[in-house]
């Protein structure tokens, strides 16, 4: 079974890293776009039958924009948060237009077969995830992209050099101000979708 995260930055570039961790094989993959963004996926191989402890349960009450419970977007808001606060930039606030944005795009995933595949002209950011579904939750796709922090190394953006670090650089971008996110799912997998206003990850220019 596997599961998959992207995010996007600002420019053109190639690039592969793979890594094993703790069972788990991790996969960071770059391709261009013919726009100014630069979508970063992350491919995670499940090798045991285990599941992950944070997989997320669903409340009844639902979020404004999407379809997440109102405790996932606290987990989301909160790991979000607590990564920002570590490098001293201001919370996120969550955004029931940009929630709407990423459940439409989120559901656009789950009807075409769970291809990997960021949105085009919303002028968002985003992160994407995709887990075996049971298995993964919001949690697990924040940390996901949090753990990206051990690759940057700090200073600007630079061509060539954002591979593995997008997901996290736009978590924490200081000017991004409001955060929307949403679920779906298709077959056994569930997607998170998460966008960020303003967006951030431009090239030349530092997160924090």
């Amino acid at each position: 079974m596997r599961g998959d995260t992207c995010g996007k930055a600002r420019r053109p570039d190639n690039g592969k890293i793979a890594t094993r961790q703790s069972g788990t094989i991790l996969q960071h993959e770059t391709a261009p776009m013919p726009t100014r963004y630069l979508p970063h996926c992350l491919a995670v191989l499940l090798l045991s039958a285990c599941a992950s402890a944070s997989a997320q349960q669903t409340p009844h009450a639902k979020a404004p924009g999407s379809r997440l419970a109102t405790a996932e977007v606290q987990t989301l808001l909160h790991e979000h948060n607590r990564a920002r606060a570590a490098v001293g930039v201001a919370p996120l606030q969550w955004s029931a237009p940009v929630a709407k944005t990423a459940q439409r795009w989120a559901d656009h995933l789950a009807t075409s077969s769970c291809r990997m595949q960021h949105s085009r002209g919303s002028g968002y950011g985003e992160n994407l995830f995709i887990g075996t579904a049971g298995h993964y939750g919001v949690k697990d796709a924040a940390l996901a992209w949090e753990q990206e922090k051990r690759l940057y190394r700090g200073g600007v953006l630079k061509v060539g050099k954002t591979q593995g670090i997008g997901h996290y650089t736009q978590m924490v971008w200081r000017d991004t101000r409001r955060l929307g996110c949403a679920r779906s799912q298709c077959s056994n997998r569930v997607i998170v979708v998460c966008n960020y206003e303003p967006a951030g990850n431009y090239l030349g220019k530092a997160p924090y």
